[in-house]
């Protein structure tokens, strides 16, 4: 009989696009689309002067610069060509766009009252550290050995090899249309909350069930109304997701944020938890430009990322029964400025007013990201998207076109059919859940087995607070791409009735631990709202 699809998880990791990750496996199915045939997938090098860059399978775990994904910068990535409605993207500005950021000729463009200030100080940063001659690095692809884990689940399973971001910009608005099918009219990262309509409400609507489950601060806490009381109780700390599946108690949805938390580039160390970082974001893999010819050393965060894969997969395979009902969906947010050769479709503008609020309103006026007017009507770069399920044959492609608002058209479908659209974009979108077609679930021995790449030692609640109560030591640097998370949870901490999150109790907090504190505080009242009765 077909899949009965009663559980739903998707795990979105960060800045990788298809051809990065995948453009190298072995895939037999033409419409898998990747490097290993066709071609050739080259760039031209950065203002001319030499023969066309090629794509290579000997892509480092780790980068000197951390890729430029702006909005702009990824329209230099994409590089459209013709006029009008015939301007097509020709995928040729890769490397250029690279060699740019570590040359500090892109330093990041801000408008707003105190934009002047931040572009003389960005500029002169990226004057004072330039890494130039590293263009053709953004060219070179994993190798199989690097991404054994999500090759093996590609090649298993199913893949969308036709699903775009779906913006060409930053983080935060591609994840926020895996939630509402819009970005409220953002192209890069915005601070402050959103307040569109989520698919988290329409299942609510509908008496679905869902659950978000993290590690460190999530991206999704942008969505005030997701964690109001009423619905605070549905947010745990990723543990327990091992524990609810053991239970056969995982809701209709669950969405898996991964640890955004540095520091760089951790080197490998036992176990896993709120103190390693494990979303595979180049900027969390950046090493010294001295260092990285010769470097050949652990995965670190990469490699953490790998066995986040493996902990999700191997957690639903270990209980058959559950994993027999659900469909598991393994993306990425966003390629980070990562080379791909497909270029992206056009698309339906979600259509929905912006509504932005007093807050984001604010930010704006005082210090915005400088982008070129965009309509929406383009997706961004390509991204990885294998779709796990016992009912899905191994080596299944899709190639219809998708996006991450696929993602809330999928949900509804299979567990709110009769729910409205939450914008245009959704309205149109393909489904994923089409993938699991088999007449009777594979089992035992035809299923993969990745129990070799589990971390040794599993994250757990203890470990979590452990990470709190530990003494607070020097911080590294933090990434540029964290610091908006680090905003993010102080927002979040000013809306926690509690004073154990109240700036003044932690003065000599660096801001990684300032937003574990939160994190924790966070836990600490979702526990507390879990035990209240309803």
């Amino acid at each position: 009989m077909p899949a009965t699809v009663d559980h739903v998880v998707v795990l979105a990791l960060e800045n990788r696009s298809f051809d990065h990750m995948l453009g190298f496996a072995p895939h037999p199915d033409p419409g898998f689309d990747g490097l290993l045939e066709g071609g050739p997938y080259t760039n031209p090098p950065w203002r001319g002067g030499g023969p066309p860059i090629p794509a290579t399978p000997d892509a480092k775990p780790v980068l000197p610069v951390d890729p430029d994904h702006s909005h702009d910068a990824v329209m230099q990535q994409l590089q459209l060509q013709g006029l009008g409605g015939a301007r097509r993207p020709t995928m040729q500005g890769f490397v250029a766009s690279y060699e740019e950021k570590g040359r500090g000729l892109a330093p990041p463009r801000f408008e707003g009252l105190l934009g002047p200030l931040v572009n003389w100080w960005a500029r002169r940063q990226a004057a004072a550290n330039p890494i130039p001659d590293r263009g053709r690095e953004i060219m070179r692809c994993q190798p199989q050995g690097h991404v054994e884990v999500l090759t093996t689940l590609a090649l298993g399973f199913g893949v969308c090899s036709k699903w775009f971001s779906s913006v060409p910009g930053e983080t935060w608005p591609n994840r926020n249309f895996m939630h509402a099918a819009t970005s409220d009219g953002t192209v890069d990262n915005r601070i402050g909350f959103y307040f569109d309509k989520t698919i988290f409400q329409q299942l609510d609507d509908h008496h679905r069930t869902w659950r978000i489950y993290y590690d460190d601060t999530p991206q999704v806490w942008a969505f005030r109304e997701l964690w109001q009381p009423q619905r605070l109780g549905n947010w745990f700390p990723f543990p327990d997701f091992a524990s609810h599946v053991e239970q056969g108690e995982l809701p209709h949805y669950s969405f898996i944020e991964p640890n955004h938390r540095p520091p760089v580039h951790l080197p490998w160390t036992p176990g896993s938890g709120s103190d390693h970082s494990n979303n595979q974001h180049p900027g969390n893999n950046l090493i010294p430009n001295a260092d990285y010819d010769a470097y050949n050393g652990p995965g670190g965060d990469f490699e953490r990322g790998e066995q986040l894969l493996a902990t999700v997969y191997e957690t639903l395979r270990s209980n058959p029964a559950v994993f027999e009902r659900t469909l598991l969906l393994i993306t990425y947010d966003e390629h980070g400025g990562c080379y791909d050769h497909v270029p992206p479709e056009r698309a339906v503008a979600p259509g929905d007013p912006v509504n932005q609020g007093w807050l984001r309103t604010l930010v704006d006026f005082l210090l915005r990201k400088k982008a070129e007017a965009f309509d929406f009507t383009l997706l961004g770069p390509r991204v990885p998207a294998v779709v796990v399920s016992p009912f899905v044959p191994a080596g299944a492609v899709s190639t219809d076109p998708r996006d991450h608002a696929c993602i809330p058209a999928t949900l509804r479908a299979l567990f709110a059919p009769q729910a409205g659209r939450l914008t245009r974009r959704d309205e149109h979108a393909a489904q994923f859940h089409t993938l699991a077609r088999l007449d009777q679930p594979r089992r035992g021995a035809d299923l993969p087995d990745l129990s070799s790449h589990l971390p040794p030692a599993p994250a757990t609640r203890a470990t979590m607070l452990a990470a709190e109560a530990a003494p607070p030591g020097p911080e590294p640097p933090v990434p540029d791409y964290y610091k908006d998370f680090v905003k993010l949870a102080e927002l979040v901490a000013s809306e926690l009735p509690t004073p154990e999150v109240a700036a003044e109790a932690a003065p000599d907090l660096g801001p990684r631990a300032r937003a574990h504190q939160i994190t924790m505080a966070f836990t600490r009242h979702a526990d507390q709202a879990r035990a209240e009765p309803r």
